[in-house]
């Protein structure tokens, strides 16, 4: 994995996350998102290890199952207390407003890989954070949105746990033996953090008659979390975490891209202009990143 494959790779799994919010809508019209949630990570497990144990059964001969385990436990952790306080947060606020706080990671990112990692960042660097996050405001319409109220905060606390999974991967992503396998077993772990969720619900619907839910949950498991997150542990290992969160927000541009071509939505200049700020930091960022900022310090054992 070279530094140019890696962003390449993000990129694409910028344009898999961009899409994965039609095929959300898709699910969402038969699924509660709890529902969605833990049949996306269900799929993506099941379909990973069947994946993995046909095609690379040398591998799994040899495969430490009690040391990645450990190793993935934090990721799914950190993964279902993103995704949560997001799923809470999205109920009580509006869309507009839980799209830009979510995004904050960026700049919590590379505070903590800087305080606590003792990671070289540059002002360049927190530069270009700054600025993706402008991008991100003009891209969602943020200057409509001035109210504070609890789902804000729920929002808050989604984005300061998914700076701290972005790290952790960083970290952890490169002690594991297989970063499929690695993915595999942090959606198991998610998914054992959801289900209590999942059951407190009233009524669990299994099953729905109309095809589109169901394409929206398989390209949900297969595409966002086990091709996607896949591709998020092997970019991480070559890639700075802030340099990776900051092409994650790719996902931003492409997802109104699909919305305009699918789903007839429509952009104002100001949101054009906020998709272009993004790509520009986000080319800034691969362009400014120093060999040496990624810490090699572990960060668990």
């Amino acid at each position: 994995m070279t530094k140019e494959r890696a962003v390449i790779e993000l990129i694409f799994a910028g344009v898999i996350w961009g899409f994965g919010f039609i095929a959300s809508k898709y699910a969402l019209t038969s699924f509660s998102i709890y529902e969605l949630l833990c049949y996306r990570f269900f799929i993506a497990f099941v379909a990973g290890e069947t994946i993995y144990l046909l095609f690379f059964k040398r591998k799994a001969s040899v495969f430490n199952y009690a040391k990645e385990l450990k190793l993935t436990l934090p990721a799914g952790l950190f993964m279902a207390g993103f995704i949560i306080p997001q799923t809470i947060g999205l109920d009580l606020t509006t869309a507009t407003k839980s799209g830009f706080l979510t995004t904050l990671y960026i700049v919590i990112v590379p505070f903590i890989g800087q305080w606590f990692f003792k990671e070289k960042i540059t002002p360049k660097i927190y530069f270009s954070a700054f600025l993706s996050l402008v991008g991100a405001g003009l891209l969602m319409n943020i200057q409509n949105e001035t109210q504070i109220n609890k789902g804000d905060m729920w929002t808050l606390l989604c984005a300061g746990v998914a700076a701290f999974h972005i790290i952790y991967i960083g970290h952890a992503g490169r002690r594991s033996s297989n970063a499929f396998r690695f993915n595999n077993y942090q959606s198991l772990w998610c998914l054992l953090f959801l289900l209590p969720f999942l059951f407190l619900q009233e009524k669990i619907n299994l099953m729905s008659h109309q095809l589109f839910p169901w394409l929206g949950v398989l390209f949900m498991a297969l595409g966002s979390s086990l091709i996607a997150f896949t591709i998020q542990v092997r970019s991480q290992t070559v890639l700075s975490n802030t340099t990776a969160s900051m092409l994650f927000l790719l996902e931003s541009p492409f997802a109104f891209l699909f919305g305009y071509l699918l789903l007839k939505e429509t952009l104002n200049p100001l949101q054009i202009v906020g998709a272009l700020v993004i790509l520009v930091s986000s080319y800034l960022t691969v362009l400014w990143e120093e060999p040496t900022s990624h810490s090699t310090a572990p960060l668990a054992q």
